[in-house]
């Protein structure tokens, strides 16, 4: 064949060639693409299951602060810029980043304490968690504070938890991008050991929690506030001026002492019997050579004496003396030198029953005045026992504060301060070393120091905070009237399933969202209700807490009949209270498919059902919750509110079309099934905003008024008419359209009620004059059948509880004439 002949079929071939090889390419292109994604997926599934805390290699009940240091110190080894062999490296630390930016923020850190990475879909902003700073931002930024002792790192639960208490805080938000902030580092950190005692010092890294800085109004770095005033501090950021600003804010008391009231002060009832420091300043009269300078050594000037008042608050008295101004009152004394002496008692001040001190720095003299003070008693078992008895059968309703030891503790000569602070309480130590049956009794184990509060009835609490005097005093004033109980593997099982009711707190020590629980539901416990309230330390029972399928704390139950009822949102005491009352007396039904079926769907056409359908993982939806139980109470039965766990139920969900959550629907009034269902579609999720959409389904007493009706219906009507001007896109008509419902219901049968959409209806509102909205108008009706009213009408006062009474007092007797033409008809 000659190439005349077969050139053109050797081109059409050549063709179909050359079009095979691109299939067959793209074929490849596209297997080699599908097999990526695949290989893709499977290393974000690998790594999905790698369990975070693993990752960090910390335990699941790690402080935030461990969290940090954990992350920091993988950082610092795996991080791409020190590994730049490695082709993977960028993924592994992509795993590790993500982990730490979950388990750091205490909401997603729950959510994946429970549901794992299901838990996490819905989060906004995952992109950021792909993304990391260089290494230098690690070795050298990244936690600023987190070695520093007397620096509190605080994250958002440990906030909300410690800074609006007792102690006053001073806390630095800064940006560790700040050149600024980095500035005045060196400076916090000495103030913080200054003021170590005297008043907290916290530090808040607005990189991490930017939520927390932004409700704190902090927009500039470093802002420098103080609490609980949550005032900001405006003054000079030296050493000197900070401390001094510290200082003013102390409350502590330093009492001036001179000859004309040393005996008055001393040898009051109030200081009589209470220990006393006092510092002598300079020499009295007559000694020669001697200076009158009063800040000199052995004499503290009065920032020390503010700052050993405020160490030793309420439990060791400070006063100064000046002994140039007051040289008689030394030389009787002996005092013949600036110094500073410690009396046990006010009483033997006058005695030679004193101690000198040879120190001139605050906190060590504190500590030295601490060794001085009578040591709290040590309990035997027998008398531990005899106590605990007295208190479980009545015979003493004296409470307990015992501090479990294993041996010679570093904060026993801290618990001193407690019998000055507790005056009312026994407050005694007990040895675990030589009664190990009795703590092992008590599941303390090695877990020591600890300290316990018994109660009157036999009830027994621990204290899981600081091991400071004043934080134990505040536990065990808090707790006198409480009834929290601990629970155990033994105490368990027989209360909440017996049918009892009980709520019950599974928490760890160890987890700062747990403490911010604990004294909450202590406050709840103190309520009066009829209902127990216990805890479980999952730490000490975690074969108890796993067989209850706990897998995040704090995990609070409410066993109702032995059903578990969990409770999610709820977080103070009231939310709790709250919660148990709506467990028991519930206004929101959990709908399943056959209820559902039966009370929505078969509904009667008079009814009306608002449903929400929620993922339990889902944020949002548990932010919903407590919401959506105010919006059934506040709705008292008008309409009929049920949820449905989209979860447990996922057959139902996908048969409603519910593609997102939460789905908030309405089962308007006058129709069955399915049939004229509404989604709310709002930008807020309150059960205001939620009110007011679900009342446009409700039945209405008020009637539509239009330009086709208003000159003949209301203008010319011989019955009372009142009118609520509006405009559908104006919020305030729309929050008051429920009040005018509650008019209309309190005035039927005297005075008619209408509504009219201004934005329909402009030239009617022209008319009338309407100038603001909502606006009432009342129309008193003509005398004369024909007759027109004057399109103002008159304006009256919109709130019901002042409307009603007034239509009903100026109409009382229309209302009787048209019952009794009715009747004659």
């Amino acid at each position: 064949m000659d190439a005349s002949t077969g050139g053109p079929f050797l081109k059409r071939c050549g063709s179909c060639h050359s079009m095979q090889r691109s299939r067959v390419q793209r074929s490849w292109v596209k297997t080699t693409l599908i097999a990526l994604a695949l290989l893709s997926l499977l290393t974000v599934i690998s790594s999905a299951s790698q369990d975070y805390y693993e990752l960090l290699g910390i335990e699941r009940d790690a402080s935030n602060k461990d969290i940090r240091r954990a992350f920091k110190k993988l950082a610092l080894k795996m991080h791409p810029d020190k590994n730049l062999d490695d082709p993977k490296a960028h993924d592994k630390f992509v795993e590790i980043n993500r982990a730490y930016e979950v388990l750091k923020d205490d909401d997603l850190r729950k959510k994946y304490d429970r549901f794992g990475e299901e838990g996490l879909k819905d989060q906004q902003g995952q992109g950021r968690w792909n993304r990391y700073e260089s290494w230098q931002y690690y070795k050298t930024e990244f936690g600023l504070y987190d070695e520093d002792p007397e620096v509190v790192t605080l994250s958002k639960t440990d906030f909300e938890q410690s800074v609006f208490g007792e102690d006053i805080w001073f806390v630095n938000f800064y940006s560790p991008r700040c050149h600024h902030c980095h500035d005045l580092a060196p400076i916090w950190r000495e103030f913080a050991k200054e003021m170590e005692g005297v008043i907290r010092i916290g530090a808040v890294n607005c990189h991490d929690d930017n939520p927390l800085c932004t409700a704190q109004g902090i927009r500039f770095f470093p802002t420098l506030k103080i609490y609980p005033q949550n005032e900001e501090f405006t003054g000079n950021r030296k050493l000197q001026d900070l401390i001094k600003h510290a200082l003013w804010l102390v409350k502590a008391e330093v009492h001036s002492i001179w000859t004309g009231n040393f005996k008055t002060i001393l040898l009051s009832e109030k200081h009589k019997d209470q220990p006393w420091v006092i510092s002598y300043c300079g020499a009295p009269e007559g000694n020669e050579g001697e200076s009158t300078d009063l800040a000199h050594a052995g004499c503290l000037d009065l920032e020390d004496r503010t700052k050993l008042a405020a160490i030793l608050n309420k439990v060791v008295n400070v006063g100064a003396v000046d002994c140039v101004a007051s040289s008689k009152l030394c030389k009787k004394l002996n005092i013949d030198d600036s110094i500073i002496k410690y009396y046990p008692s006010g009483k033997k001040a006058l005695s030679s029953s004193s101690r000198t001190f040879e120190l001139d720095e605050p906190k060590s003299i504190a500590a030295e005045v601490l060794k001085l003070l009578p040591d709290i008693s040590t309990l035997s078992g027998e008398e531990l026992k005899s106590g605990r008895d007295d208190l479980k059968t009545g015979k003493s309703d004296e409470v307990m504060l015992v501090y479990f030891m294993s041996g010679k503790e570093e904060h026993e000569i801290e618990l001193r301060k407690l019998p000055y602070l507790l005056k009312h309480m026994t407050v005694g130590k007990f040895n675990c070393t030589q009664h190990q049956d009795v703590c092992q009794t008590l599941y303390l184990g090695t877990n020591l120091p600890k300290v316990a509060l018994f109660r009157k009835g036999g009830a027994h609490e621990f204290h899981h905070g600081r091991l400071f005097a004043q934080d134990i005093a505040a536990f065990a004033r808090q707790g006198v009237d409480s009834r929290l109980h601990i629970l155990g593997p033994e105490s368990f099982p027989e209360p909440v399933m017996t049918g009892q009711l009980w709520f019950v707190d599974f928490f760890s020590p160890h987890c700062p969202p747990c403490k911010q629980m604990l004294p909450q539901l202590r406050k709840a416990a103190a309520r009066r209700l009829d209902v127990n309230f216990g805890t479980v330390d999952c730490t000490v029972h975690n074969t108890l807490c796993t067989r209850h399928n706990i897998r995040s704390y704090p995990t609070t139950v409410m066993y109702n009949d032995s059903k578990p009822h969990m409770n999610m949102g709820y977080k103070t005491a009231d939310e709790i209270v709250d919660f148990i009352q709506d467990t028991l007396h519930p206004t929101v039904v959990d709908l399943n498919p056959d209820s559902f079926q039966n009370l929505v769907i078969n509904r009667d056409q008079k009814d009306m059902w608002l449903v929400d359908f929620y993922a339990p993982w889902c944020g949002p939806c548990q932010a919903l919750l407590p919401e959506w139980r105010k919006l059934a109470k506040r709705l008292n039965g008008t309409a009929s509110v049920g949820t449905i766990d989209c979860v447990t139920h996922a057959n139902l969900c996908n048969q409603q079309g519910v593609r997102n959550y939460p789905t908030i629907r309405a089962f308007p009034f006058g129709k069955t099934g399915n049939t004229g269902r509404s989604d709310y579609n709002g930008w807020f999720r309150d059960s205001n905003s939620i009110f007011f959409w679900a009342h446009n389904f409700l039945p209405s007493l008020v009637e539509t008024i239009d330009r086709s009706n208003f000159r003949d219906k209301v203008l010319r009507s011989t019955e009372p008419w009142v009118i609520d001007f509006h405009m559908p896109h104006c919020m305030p008509c729309q929050q008051y359209k429920p009040e005018f419902e509650q008019v209309a219901k309190g005035v039927e049968g005297y005075v008619r009620a209408g509504k009219l959409d201004c934005t329909q209806n402009q030239n009617i509102c022209q008319q009338a004059s309407i100038n603001f909205f909502p606006s009432v108008r009342l129309y008193k009706g003509t005398h004369k059948v024909g007759h027109s009213q004057n399109w103002f009408g008159e304006q009256v006062d919109k709130t019901a509880s002042n409307l009603i009474p007034l239509l009903k007092k100026r109409f009382t007797q229309r209302a009787s004439n048209s019952k009794n033409i009715k009747d004659e008809l």
